[in-house]
């Protein structure tokens, strides 16, 4: 009677138990079971075995009895006499009841391997591993079973004492017929499904490389008004209209309800499976006992080629049932109704997918972080907890907001650890990691230590925090600290994919760490072979030409040898290469360079102003113009081209064409005061000599174009610009100081001081004084330079400035 107590009251109730009440239902039944293995009862555990065949959970029912099996196996040893026999006999011939409706378990097909084994049944025990083996190569001990089993039957010596009884025999033999039908699913069939909206960019490469590994495409679209649907359809896509209302679920749900494979794997436009995994894909759907499958996903996060990326495992594949649903309007999940308390149900595969989604030219141009918030917000409100935060924080590092990112991750940090298990939540150390880039990227270094260090007592091989504790000491100014933590990144290499890690914290981007230690301690040569060494170890990841290459030609090194260090045949190596020759001075070569940038990409925005700034060094400033003239609207760098093309024809002195420019800057997204700047400048250029006056938000962008033009010597221009900057609504002494300081970095002493002088005469405090002092020690005058570094401290005794100037002259320039 005391068993009835663990029986489901009612069928109808079967299906409707929450997920709590059936883990209370298998706890229930172990403690029973436990019970009556102490008590030796063998009766009462094959009266539970009967029992969880009732129950109306599939996943729970193969739960309890794999766990009642091993508490039979750790009671076995325990029990007197021969009573262990009849308990394996029973449990064996119940596990086999089970096997008999479904072979495909390989877990369950080795136990009952075990089980055999240990009652003389090795002939029936083998097939039984073999059968496993043959499910799943990588069970644990499957193999070593197998071969003890072989060695046993070929080996008379070694026969088991054990008296064979009849009901043994016969498991034995019912086991080798259940072992014969024990082969992965033929003829399962496999769904891909997708939610698009305006992706005629990124489809085609997506639906190519795996159409021809899926039975159906299920594509769900959202609005698309572009070729998106057609090239959909061009693939053999059914294609779903679904009004967009917020939630990704529920146009993820959409795709699963039209969608009538077996399983389904679903992607996004922008992620593309490697071609040659693609063939993969129809393996898996064979493996009955599985529940879902991890893919490899490599998610680019930064410029279009600049290799930088993260890795982690994505459950992509899993089988079509419908209690299976996706829940959250974003970052969208589907594994709380999965069977995750059996982690045999998951297998983590070698298929890679490609992530584009997360570059940041795509971010930009549809604004996807923005949006992403918006709905976030949405969701946090409707069901806050700390995956949502977390999302919310990683949407503003992304956009670089790194205070409010520390608000939301902080706060996820703070209720994730509340949390039962919360170290072993799938995206909990990407939360570690990210609470510490923010804290430290936000400037509070102490409280990103603070997190590093309990992050590595969850997570000891978690390299990417090693690296964060680099960065820590670097911007603590402990060199020395960096580099011990750079290196130790190195022996660690990179972690685990299931921490979703960028890659290369243990490997390349340690090196580069390292190289720019080595910068930092006056040691170029060494970062230079660690630079190397980062791009013969990691081609894809192209961001350590710029370093290279800059710290080669400031040492002087030929443009050939630089050259010889770059990877051949990447675009972005090469608009970093320009870029460095651009900087160093070597203007012919970096327009050549940018030029050919373009020739391969000619809508690549960075490759044409990298151009157009390598022409205006170069007072070509009709090209200029016409090569900012063509980048589109709606460019990301549609402004910046803008205000490029309008001093390009304001340095030239083409009024009509400025006037016609300045037309344009108004729908180009300039700012107002930048316009009412060059509005100004194309007045004084046509004659005027008062012009309007410029609101103070261009003080800044003047003093860029008159240092501009004093450094391509075009005196004549910059005599028109000084009337519109000084029209500036600022104080004159800040202006006239502005203008010194643009004088003196490019040697135009005697104007310097000049305006200096001015700015004394208008205000006399110790700023333009220090500055004069300057020039002095320019010119050699040094007991000029003494006697003014004395005034301005007299003037002002509490500036640090001048303190700083008298002390230095004492110990530098001692009269």
């Amino acid at each position: 009677m005391a068993l009835r107590a663990v029986t489901l009251i009612a069928a109808s109730r079967r299906l409707t138990m929450s997920r709590a009440a059936w883990r209370k239902q298998v706890e229930t039944t172990l403690t029973h079971g436990a019970s009556a293995l102490r008590d030796g009862d063998v009766a009462t555990i094959g009266a539970l075995f009967a029992e969880i065949d009732e129950w109306g959970d599939d996943q729970r029912a193969y739960q309890a009895r794999r766990q009642l099996v091993e508490l039979s196996f750790a009671a076995a040893d325990k029990l007197r006499n021969e009573a262990w026999i009849e308990l394996y006999v029973v449990v064996a011939e119940k596990i086999l009841i089970a096997l008999d409706r479904d072979p495909n378990e390989p877990v369950l097909l080795n136990y009952a391997g075990v089980l055999l084994y240990e009652i003389g049944q090795v002939t029936a025990a083998e097939t039984l591993f073999a059968a496993a083996a043959r499910l799943d190569p990588d069970l644990e001990h499957v193999q070593a079973n197998r071969k003890a089993a072989r060695r046993r039957r070929t080996d008379a010596q070694g026969a088991i004492p054990v008296p064979l009884r009849p009901r043994a025999i016969k498991a034995g033999q019912g086991a080798q017929r259940i072992a014969k039908r024990a082969w992965p699913v033929q003829e399962q069939t496999l769904s891909l499904v997708m939610i698009v909206k305006n992706e005629e960019e990124m489809l085609p490469g997506c639906l190519e490389a795996v159409h021809g590994a899926v039975d159906e495409i299920v594509i769900v679209d959202t609005g698309s008004t572009d070729r998106t649907v057609e090239i959909a359809k061009s693939f053999g896509a059914r294609v779903v209209d679904f009004p967009w209302n917020g939630s990704f679920s529920d146009a993820r749900n959409c795709s699963l309800e039209h969608a009538t494979g077996d399983w389904v794997i679903y992607l996004d436009a922008d992620e593309h499976l490697i071609p040659e995994d693609a063939k993969h894909l129809r393996a898996l759907t064979g493996k009955s006992w599985r529940e879902a499958f991890y893919l490899v996903e490599t998610n680019y996060t930064g410029g279009d080629e600049s290799g930088s990326s993260v890795a982690h495992l994505a459950m992509r594949v899993f089988k079509r049932k419908p209690e299976y649903r996706f829940e959250g309007r974003i970052h969208e999940q589907k594994t709380q109704s999965m069977p995750t308390y059996l982690p045999e149900r998951f297998e983590t595969t070698e298929i890679r997918i490609r992530h584009y989604g997360y570059l940041k030219s795509r971010i930009t141009a549809k604004e996807k972080s923005r949006r992403n918030i918006e709905l976030l917000s949405a969701e946090a409100r409707e069901l806050p907890g700390p995956f949502v935060d977390f999302n919310l924080g990683s949407e503003y590092m992304s956009l670089g907001e790194f205070d409010e990112a520390r608000r939301y991750l902080d706060r996820a940090w703070d209720l994730l650890r509340r949390e039962e298990n919360w170290s072993a939540k799938g995206y909990s150390p990407m939360l570690a990691a990210r609470v510490v880039q923010s804290r430290r990227e936000d400037g509070d270094v102490a409280a990103a230590r603070a997190a590093i260090a309990e992050g590595l007592v969850h997570y000891p091989d978690h390299t990417e925090l090693v690296l964060q504790a680099s960065l820590c000491a670097r911007a603590d100014g402990d060199l020395d600290e960096a580099a011990r933590f750079a290196e130790r990144c190195l022996e660690l290499g990179d972690g685990p994919a299931r921490y979703s890690a960028t890659v290369g914290c243990g490997t390349y981007l340690a090196r580069c760490m390292l190289a720019q230690i080595r910068t930092d301690q006056g040691r170029p040569e060494e970062a230079e072979a660690l630079y190397k060494a980062a791009l013969a170890e990691y081609p894809e990841y192209v961001a350590p030409v710029l370093p290279l290459a800059t710290s080669m030609l400031a040492r002087g090194i030929g443009t050939t040898e630089v050259r010889a260090c770059v990877p051949a045949g990447r675009t972005s190596a090469l608009l970093l290469l320009a870029t460095a020759l651009y900087e160093a001075g070597h203007s012919g070569e970096a327009e050549a360079d940018f030029r050919s940038v373009l020739e391969r990409q000619p809508g690549h925005s960075v490759a044409r102003i990298g151009l157009i700034e390598t022409l205006l060094s170069r007072a070509n400033y009709d090209d200029a113009a016409g090569e900012a003239a063509l980048e589109p609207e709606g460019s990301p760098l549609e402004a910046a081209a803008m205000g490029a093309e309008l001093f390009a024809r304001a340095a030239s002195g083409k009024a009509v064409e400025l006037g016609e420019a300045i037309g344009r800057a108004r729908t180009r997204g300039l700012s107002e005061a930048e316009i009412a700047l060059y509005s100004a400048w194309s007045a004084v250029i046509a004659g005027s000599t008062s012009p309007a006056t410029v609101p103070a938000d261009a003080f800044g962008p003047a003093q860029t174009a008159l240092e501009a033009l004093l450094r391509v010597k075009a005196f004549d221009a910059f005599a028109t610009l000084v009337p519109a900057y000084e029209a500036i609504a600022v104080e004159e002494t800040e202006r006239r100081e502005a203008l010194a300081q643009i004088y003196f970095r490019r040697g135009f002493l005697d104007s310097a001081a000049d305006e200096w002088i001015a700015a004394y005469q208008a205000a006399p405090t110790a700023r333009p004084v220090i500055g004069l002092a300057q020039v002095a020690i320019a010119q050699g005058h040094v007991a000029d330079a003494h006697e003014l570094a004395h005034e301005a401290a007299a003037l002002e005794p509490q500036n640090p400035r001048a303190a700083r100037l008298v002390a230095a002259l004492a110990q530098r320039h001692p009269l």
